[in-house]
């Protein structure tokens, strides 16, 4: 049944109302759309008489990643790793070339341990060695993030930051950052504490605990196999930000250059 300007119009309204009074949409509850306009306009009407209406604006939950999208991989100075690079190149039992040991330095700003531990076939001892320096590792120095990273602040709605690596490690850079008062909770995909859950799992726990549905929810961050993935297999929307050295992925929904860029997206949805 198509529907008049002016009953599309009430629809919005009373959805909104009822988003934020937390309860189900009345369209929802019955078997018709006329019954259910018929019923808006029953609420309407009495609630008018009572009351001054207030209509609040949409709030959105979105889910940030950190590294890569709040700041760079290597924002915490590429020295901090250096020891750990010496343990794994020089055990014999790595089978690593030049050309390998390069594009694994540069994996470990990019990509989560458990994730190079098994592309690059690390021995025994590399991987133990590789696990217990990360569950020590934190850091007691102001990092900075990149010139846009201040409005995470600006963003209205819920925001939540579900970071990939070891829990000690990803607080110590988000403190540091400045942002951890930016976000209603922080979830760590901590591959030091198995069995690792995956973003995905997350993510469910995000949209269920705010009572939104998976398509309302946005997820932005740089990497396809990690937020993007887990964001689509749940229905959520995602969006890929290309910061400098990020490979663009058909798989998001929406791509940006900034999180100025962002900000538009959803204050135009």
């Amino acid at each position: 049944m198509a529907l008049t300007a002016p009953k599309k119009r009430k629809l919005v309204i009373i959805r909104l109302v009822f988003r934020v009074f937390g309860v189900i949409p009345l369209c929802d509850k019955y078997a018709t759309m006329q019954v259910a306009l018929s019923e808006i306009e029953t609420f309407m009407c009495d609630y008018d008489a009572h009351h001054s209406l207030v209509i609040y604006p949409y709030m959105p939950l979105v889910i940030f990643d950190f590294d890569n999208c709040l700041a760079p991989g290597n924002s915490v100075g590429e020295d901090i790793l250096l020891p750990l690079f010496d343990v794994i190149e020089s055990d014999e039992s790595n089978d690593l070339t030049p050309s390998m040991r390069q594009e694994m330095r540069l994996d470990f700003w990019r990509k989560p341990l458990d994730y190079i531990v098994e592309k690059y076939k690390f021995s025994e001892h590399s991987k133990s060695a590789s696990y217990t320096y990360f569950s020590q590792l934190s850091i007691a120095h102001p990092i900075e993030g990149y010139e846009d990273t201040h409005l995470v602040h600006a963003f209205e709605g819920v925001k939540l930051l579900v970071t990939s690596g070891f829990q000690k490690f990803q607080h110590s850079k988000i403190r540091q950052l400045g942002v951890e008062g930016a976000f209603e909770d922080i979830y760590y995909d901590d591959p030091g504490n198995p069995p690792r859950k995956g973003k995905a799992f997350y993510f469910d726990i995000i949209a269920k605990k705010y009572n939104t549905a998976p398509s309302e929810v946005w997820v932005i961050g740089d990497s396809e196999e990690s937020e993007i993935s887990a964001g689509n297999s749940l229905g959520m929307k995602t969006v890929q930000i290309l910061r400098p050295g990020v490979k663009k992925s058909p798989k998001a929904q929406f791509h940006v250059s900034s999180l100025q860029e962002f900000l538009s997206l959803v204050q135009m949805s």
